[in-house]
């Protein structure tokens, strides 16, 4: 691994990434070789760049970003995927941990903790913002995830999760398929396995899940 840390931002905030971009080209031993402003272009310039470092936001227009760090790796698997989220919402956490982030760090974060955790990320571990730290440690934190049609959602895979946020976003079959590059059909097949799986009979009753959830603000 080179001594200079490589990073691609992935936020959709153009004011944000400029500002973070001004920071981690003042600190030696950090270099951007991408921004973009949605959870696909990260994909496609990660596969392009394989950056050793992903800061990605949660809330991005288009792709869902949780959904697409699967993608992420398989084209890029050295890539180490940091979580850069205005939200701190036990679900959110979990399924970043579930889906092998190296960390969950808060927009409220200073530069400097930004910095200083990518730069233990690279070293091999995994790193929170204090406020996060608190919810994953507060005891029974998993039982307070509400009811037994949340606590259902960790039986989900990726994909369904992903069809599951775009429900609460508001996202009809046609828009869901061309967003995830899946054929119509397909969408249809996991949004009957999510009525099936999460005993739940409509389209409405999966948006308020979603929302009850914190899958979607």
């Amino acid at each position: 691994m080179s001594s200079v840390l490589t990073i691609v931002l992935a936020d959709d905030h153009p004011i944000l990434r400029q500002g973070l971009e001004g920071h981690f080209a003042a600190t030696e031993g950090f270099t951007v070789v991408g921004s973009v402003g949605d959870a696909q272009s990260a994909v496609n310039l990660c596969r392009e760049r394989r950056p050793d470092l992903l800061l990605l936001d949660v809330e991005m227009p288009g792709r869902d970003a949780l959904g697409a760090m699967t993608d992420i790796k398989a084209v890029s698997p050295d890539t180490r995927i940091v979580i850069f989220s205005a939200f701190c919402r036990d679900l959110l956490i979990d399924l970043a941990i579930e889906g092998r982030a190296a960390g969950y760090l808060l927009k409220s974060d200073s530069p400097h903790h930004i910095l200083a955790a990518l730069s233990r990320v690279m070293k091999g571990e995994r790193v929170y913002s204090k406020d996060v730290l608190a919810r994953l440690s507060r005891p029974g934190r998993k039982a307070n995830h509400g009811d037994a049609g949340v606590t259902l959602l960790s039986t989900l895979s990726p994909r369904e999760l992903e069809v599951l946020r775009y429900i609460g976003q508001g996202l009809d079959n046609t828009t869901m398929a061309k967003t995830m590059h899946l054929s119509i059909r397909t969408v249809e097949r996991h949004v009957l396995r999510l009525m099936r799986d999460l005993k739940i009979s409509d389209r409405t009753q999966l948006t308020a899940l979603a929302h009850r959830s914190g899958l979607v603000s």
